[in-house]
């Protein structure tokens, strides 16, 4: 019980995934975490994170990407 108080008193920091811009929890990235150029960045699911580790600088430029 005191677990389930402590998660549910904790703000979500969260950040935008790079290729869908969907916003994403990053204390549990549903896709993991990618670290690129000193940065890391947090996906939604795997497919987001494998795409952008193929073309990090398509998606960070905007010239590619995903609607949800």
């Amino acid at each position: 019980m005191v677990s389930n108080l402590i998660r549910f008193g904790r703000k979500a920091e969260m950040a935008e995934d790079p290729v869908c811009h969907m916003q994403v929890d990053t204390k549990k990235p549903g896709g993991g975490t990618f670290a690129y150029k000193e940065k890391t960045y947090y996906f939604c699911g795997p497919g987001c994170r494998v795409a952008f580790s193929r073309e990090p600088e398509e998606y960070l430029s905007g010239r590619k990407g995903k609607k949800m």
